[in-house]
């Protein structure tokens, strides 16, 4: 390819296509408790989604225990053609997901972040701290 590298040409399809960056974080609460905080966690955040996170308003949310896709702006809602499972996701309006999932078997939540942003000329790197910032943000918001 016109001798560029590999890291040359992910560079360019960096600059068309965005960057996006991916996080998972874990959390343990052990013992009975734990379980039970956990199970709360996911009721507070089925009955109160957020209403932003990192800077960008919430906009939908997926509850794959009922079935449900709630746009979280005008209310309307649709049904998930997925099988039940104890998941919520939640979407922002710049396109970052944060999907919530207990384990059925440890007395552990984990929160699966995605966010992505265009290049804007920035650099690879600079993009890739502002992105890792605004995982860590997005999982603060979330008050877990």
């Amino acid at each position: 390819h016109n001798g560029k590298s590999l890291f040359d040409l992910l560079l360019e399809m960096y600059a068309k296509f965005g960057v996006y960056q991916e996080k998972l974080v874990s959390i343990t609460k052990p013992g009975k408790s734990g379980s039970e905080e956990i199970a709360k966690m996911m009721a507070r955040l089925r009955q109160n989604p957020p209403q932003s996170l990192a800077g960008s308003k919430v906009v939908s949310l997926l509850d794959y225990d009922n079935g449900q896709q709630r746009n979280l702006t005008n209310g309307q809602e649709e049904k998930l053609d997925f099988p039940k499972s104890n998941v919520l996701q939640f979407i922002t309006e710049d396109g970052g997901k944060v999907s919530a999932r207990p384990s059925g078997t440890e007395p552990k939540i984990k929160f699966y972040v995605s966010v992505q942003q265009p290049m804007n000329g920035n650099s690879y790197n600079e993009v890739v701290k502002d992105l890792n910032a605004k995982a860590e943000q997005l999982i603060a918001d979330l008050g877990v």
